[in-house]
């Protein structure tokens, strides 16, 4: 694609409101049309000669690279926005890149109704959709024979035209549910709740109502049917939170930045072990993600449309924490909610239980916990019934798991229970060369957030976080920089040593015990062994894999004596 071509159809595809962005054979961008600067918060900036990754971190650019085919629907989400971003190479080993705003309403609508209807068709429920307008997106069978009509006549009228004792008006005026109301209608007597339905920011999409009659609800076995309606609404709450963080952006594993051998190496094996069904114990210190990684592996395995439930064993006190995990019954103990209250393991059956911070799990409910993995059964707290559920185990620790067994603070079955397989997240330390992808990524988010436009950091400040250890890990990057962007000034858009924490400004230049050229050389000779390593010592894969030249890589082969 010559260079007039390039920005012809850049210009093309402003007017096609979409963003477009053309690279080389190495990544590095040769066009890129205004609209896509924008969407990567890089608005009227010129992005030619800078490299995709480094505006844009998530990007997966380096699949195209390596199976030279295109890569479509995958998706972005920034600004408050959700983008579809399809990658197409071309016969000159460049790759096209364009970024598509996606409208998802009236699918997202669709998919709420969807799982409402899924989960809940046991249940004699009336269910409906609206968009935002009070307009009828979607509404069941039954309801709709309950109006006397066929619910496809119904859908696309206004909502205060089919069920004038509905609320949802109000539900869509307020923002705010109505839920628990009594109307009369066809001699029955109907219990409405009416919610709406919000995406990730806020903004309201629609609403949906649900209805159910009195005698229905006696007829079907109405002590039975509130237990499992708790566990099932409980459930819809948790797909409405997956839906409003996932909507619109899911490619698994977008979120798990790093292009060091390390990570590339972590992310082959949690794609893997996605595809099965084995526990996983994820280690690493704290801040290195492991949260995220465990969102990944569920999102990529087979359970993806069922919840992902978390819980901090380390955040709730010990005499709350088996109600927590498995539930009670009503008048269990002092306070219980009337009619009893699921539980973490009821709410997650079908789909996936992480457990943050397992090492700090009591002693005395890990008996009970290794019960619950072994059969796939327990019983509340205070009950006698013993319920039956199908869930995988994801736990982190940043602890020594069996360095707590032989201190006899944790179980050593328990723990050959959890780490059916484990995968071990590396420190930042050890990952030099993923930090500038991680800061990139750090900055365009912040300046979303911000409202800012922080091109990236100064000389000085990008060679001491490379010499830097970063006990925290990404989580103290990112501490480091949202505190620098509060110091900058209006109008400054590169974060020098003074936007730093104290702390940081203090580090001096020797602190890693190496001359910086010295230690960057030895960061880059490690990289370079450890990416021949995990490409088993092909060159072009190798450098395919640490984001340079074939050519390039030779020339530091040689600088660095490395055979």
């Amino acid at each position: 694609m010559a260079g007039t071509a390039r920005d012809f159809w850049g210009e093309t595809f402003n007017a096609l409101q979409q963003g477009m962005i053309y690279v080389d054979a190495v990544g590095h961008i040769l066009v890129a049309n205004s609209l896509a600067a924008a969407i990567l918060g890089l608005a009227g900036r010129d992005l030619k000669g800078r490299r995709l990754t480094e505006v844009f971190p998530e990007t997966r650019l380096a699949e195209v690279f390596t199976h030279r085919r295109p890569l479509q629907g995958t998706c972005f989400a920034a600004g408050g926005k959700n983008y579809r971003v399809d990658y197409f190479p071309d016969g000159q080993e460049g790759v096209l890149v364009l970024f598509t705003e996606e409208q998802p309403d009236a699918a997202y609508l669709q998919a709420i109704n969807e799982l409402y209807a899924a989960l809940l068709d046991d249940f004699p429920l009336y269910l409906v959709v609206v968009n935002r307008q009070g307009v009828i997106v979607s509404i069941n069978q039954m309801y709709a024979e309950l109006l006397g009509q066929r619910a496809d006549v119904l859908t696309g009228r206004e909502i205060g035209d089919v069920l004038t004792f509905s609320r949802l008006p109000e539900v869509l005026a307020t923002g705010r549910p109505v839920v628990g109301f009594e109307v009369q209608y066809a001699g029955k007597k109907l219990l409405l709740s009416e919610m709406p339905v919000k995406d990730a920011a806020g903004n309201l999409l629609g609403a949906v109502g649900k209805a159910m009659a009195v005698e229905d609800l006696a007829a079907a076995g109405l002590k039975d049917i509130s237990r499992r309606l708790q566990v099932l609404e409980g459930k819809v709450l948790f797909y409405q939170q997956e839906l409003a963080s996932l909507h619109g952006e899911q490619d698994a594993w977008q979120g798990i930045l790093g292009t060091s051998p390390a990570m590339v190496q972590l992310k082959k094996r949690a794609a893997r072990v996605a595809r099965g069904e084995a526990n996983v114990l994820i280690t690493g210190e704290s801040g290195t993600g492991k949260e995220l990684l465990a969102q990944a592996i569920h999102r990529a395995s087979s359970r993806r449309n069922e919840p992902l439930i978390k819980i901090n064993c380390a955040a709730i006190p010990e005499n709350l924490l088996e109600a927590e995990l498995f539930g009670y019954e009503e008048g269990a103990f002092t306070g219980a909610a009337r009619g009893g209250k699921p539980g973490k393991f009821e709410l997650a059956d079908g789909g996936t239980i992480f457990l943050d911070e397992i090492g700090d799990l009591p002693l005395s409910m890990q008996p009970k916990l290794l019960r619950a993995l072994q059969e796939r059964s327990f019983e509340r707290v205070g009950g006698r019934k013993t319920i039956k559920v199908d869930v995988r185990i994801i736990a982190a620790t940043n602890q020594d798991l069996l360095a707590l067994e032989a201190a006899g603070k944790f179980r050593r079955d328990l723990y050959y229970r959890l780490a059916v397989v484990t995968l071990n997240i590396p420190p930042l330390r050890e990952r030099p060369e993923d930090i500038e992808v991680l800061t990139a990524a750090i900055i365009r988010r912040l300046n979303n957030r911000y409202g800012m436009a922080v091109r990236g950091l100064a000389p000085g400040v990008q060679e001491l976080f490379y010499r830097y250890t970063w006990p925290g890990n990404v989580r103290e990057l990112e501490n480091v920089l949202e505190h620098a962007f509060n110091f900058l000034e209006p109008g400054e858009d590169i974060i020098r040593r003074e936007h730093l924490p104290p702390a940081m400004q203090q580090v001096r230049d020797n602190e890693a015990g190496l001359e910086l050229k010295e230690a960057v050389a030895e960061a880059e000779k490690a990289a370079i062994q450890r990416a021949l390593a995990a490409a088993g010592g092909n060159k072009q894969e190798a450098a395919r894999l640490l984001g340079i030249h074939p050519s390039g890589l030779y020339q530091k082969l040689k600088r660095y004596s490395i055979n």
